[in-house]
């Protein structure tokens, strides 16, 4: 059976996040009825390579599935595109190797948050970004930010709930960038574990306010307790930008 690999993007403001839960909309299973509409036949799995949180946005989240026949990848990608009215777009698909899977087959991904950094509310980006009106210091945050960076055992920034076998991660980079009242974080990763992301980007506004030192971030990962930890900042700052394979 051809094995097709879809990269979508998409706005998580409407979606309970990516996977199935009986009585919300999520969009694992809103894009598997949309393809099922499409290619006219059961999709009985759909394969992502990372669970987004409800209200998490994706540039580039990688899926993947069987079909029985060879669909035209260009009609599907419109189509699929078109039912979503703008909230999900397919910005590639392609056919690939029978023994590719879109979680187990990728090396890293990318996230980035960002932050709104002012007194008066952001009106353009509204729901996109964290709006934060207390003074950062943008040195503190970017020498905690790459202390992350290395091999770690993740577990005072692992959510509740995380399936994950082990708590230990890969960070290649890890820094922010600042243009303006906007602030960027962004991450590149092995993995990231259930509400790791945006635990570290709340652990990290403190210490921008000056709540917590830099080298808190040295001994929070020694102390593999959670409740240490800054809280989880909100979902809807949070884009998966690229997945690597």
């Amino acid at each position: 059976m051809p094995n097709v690999r879809l990269t979508v993007e998409y706005d998580g403001t409407n979606f309970f996040g990516w996977q199935v839960q009986p009585g919300h909309r999520t969009i694992e299973e809103s894009l598997r009825k949309a393809l099922e509409m499409v290619l006219r036949e059961p999709i009985p799995v759909i394969y992502a390579s990372g669970r987004t949180d409800s209200g998490v946005h994706a540039r580039g989240q990688v899926v993947n599935f069987h079909v029985s026949q060879m669909p035209d990848l260009g009609r599907l990608a419109l189509s699929i595109s078109f039912l979503f009215r703008g909230e999900l777009s397919v910005v590639d698909a392609c056919f690939v190797d029978d023994d590719f899977h879109a979680r187990h087959s990728a090396k890293r991904k990318q996230y980035s948050y960002l932050i709104f950094n002012r007194m008066t509310p952001p009106t353009l980006e509204k729901g996109r970004v964290w709006f934060v009106t207390a003074k950062l210091d943008f040195a503190r945050m970017q020498s905690a930010a790459a202390a992350l960076i290395g091999n770690h055992d993740f577990t005072s920034f692992r959510g509740a709930g995380c399936a994950a076998k082990s708590p230990e991660r890969e960070i290649f980079e890890s820094e922010f960038v600042r243009d303006g009242n906007l602030l960027c974080y962004r991450v590149v990763g092995s993995g990231f574990l259930r509400h790791m992301v945006r635990t570290i980007v709340g652990t990290l506004v403190g210490i921008g306010r000056g709540v917590q030192h830099p080298d808190s971030i040295t001994e929070l990962l020694a102390a593999r307790d959670r409740k240490l930890a800054g809280p989880n900042a909100p979902a809807h700052g949070l884009y998966l930008d690229w997945v690597g394979y």
